[in-house]
């Protein structure tokens, strides 16, 4: 089943006098539990891709459907609740709270949705998960890069989302721990859950059902993989 659709995805930004087009004529379909790969140079687009993936932004031609819902029918209030309770982000720069422990910081994401009826309880099974349990109480600065980006990706998964977009979440890592975080991409996937990942480590890409490549805005090259 196709759970995301971009029609014709174009997205223009202005920057002084002139008109910047980060995206052009973007059509792409992506399956449940599909494991894609986003790849490209700096200033491809990859990062505005995702955004558009994920609700973030709003495309400036063509439209962007969640299983035949056409996202722009959404007011911001109803799109905020809708990327919460069906998207997951995780990014390079992890975004903790630093003031937070390990297990606040995941359990504040059940804050801006319904789903979940007892978010300590599964924040505590997030963490698990992740391998974290035991440093549930500690606060981002007691953590390792590797595990703060754990606690990221518990906190992603907190609302239950059926896609969780990954924006270069092992650039900040040695490659041990990034392929620690690949794998547990994979366990989702087992679970699953959509996975899309933009990074510029083409080594990464080697377990994806799809790599998507990105240049100057266009798709230029798309490999299907069988693994």
């Amino acid at each position: 089943m196709v759970i995301v659709r971009l029609h014709d995805v174009s997205k223009y930004y202005k920057v002084g006098f002139s008109v910047v087009k980060a995206l052009e004529n973007i059509n792409l379909e992506i399956k449940e539990n599909e494991f894609i790969s986003i790849v490209g140079p700096s200033g491809s687009g990859k990062s505005t891709l995702l955004n558009m993936i994920g609700c973030l932004d709003k495309p400036t031609k063509g439209k962007v459907f969640f299983k035949g819902l056409d996202i722009a029918l959404l007011s911001d209030r109803e799109l905020s609740k809708f990327r919460a309770d069906n998207i997951g982000f995780i990014f390079q720069t992890f975004n903790l709270i630093p003031s937070l422990t390990a297990l606040e910081n995941v359990e504040i994401s059940s804050s801006f949705s319904n789903k979940v009826k007892n978010p300590r309880e599964r924040a505590l099974k997030l963490l698990d998960l992740v391998g974290l349990k035991e440093r549930a109480l500690h606060r981002p600065s007691q953590l390792s890069g590797g595990e703060q980006q754990r606690v990221a990706l518990a906190r992603a998964l907190m609302n239950d989302p059926e896609i969780i977009l990954a924006d270069e979440p092992t650039g900040n890592l040695d490659s041990k721990t990034a392929e620690e975080i690949i794998n547990l991409f994979l366990e989702l996937k087992k679970m699953g859950k959509t996975i899309i990942l933009v990074t510029h480590n083409i080594s990464l890409t080697e377990n994806s059902d799809r790599i998507i490549y990105l240049k100057d805005g266009r798709i230029e090259n798309e490999v299907r993989k069988s693994n």
